[in-house]
């Protein structure tokens, strides 16, 4: 998966953007056990399904992520304040469970996290079978 060049409130390119190696290295252990998770559930990683995201921050931050999200193709699904004072923002998009089309979901989550000054809180999705 490829990253386009677009102008983000400011960030000329998610890119360019910088993601911590060992954080980038504990979200894809986390995100293994995941997709073993969804394997052993039937899962067929090269369906094409919705894959939900979650990010948290101030109110401020996430209207930013939550007005740019369409334009980099996600699907807004709700925004939610937390008891903490913070708000959640979950975003959608269609994809598959294949081990580098997760890797880069991962990754560019993280780039949105540092783009927007929120904090990723992982993936999720339903395990679909063999069609």
């Amino acid at each position: 998966m490829s990253f386009a060049i677009f102008l983000l409130s400011g960030v000329a390119s998610l890119a360019q953007e910088k993601v911590d190696p060992d954080r980038l290295a504990a979200e894809l252990a986390a995100d293994g056990d995941v997709i073993r998770s969804l394997r052993n559930n039937g899962d067929e990683p090269t369906n094409v399904r919705p894959v939900d995201v979650r990010f948290v921050g101030a109110a401020g931050s996430i209207e930013r992520l939550r007005q740019a999200a369409p334009g980099m193709g996600w699907r807004i699904i709700q925004t939610i304040a937390q008891d903490d004072g913070s708000t959640a923002l979950d975003l959608q998009r269609d994809q598959t469970t294949e081990l580098p089309v997760l890797t880069a979901l991962t990754k560019e989550a993280l780039q949105l996290e540092s783009a927007f000054g929120v904090r990723y809180d992982g993936w999720g999705t339903a395990a679909t079978p063999r069609r």
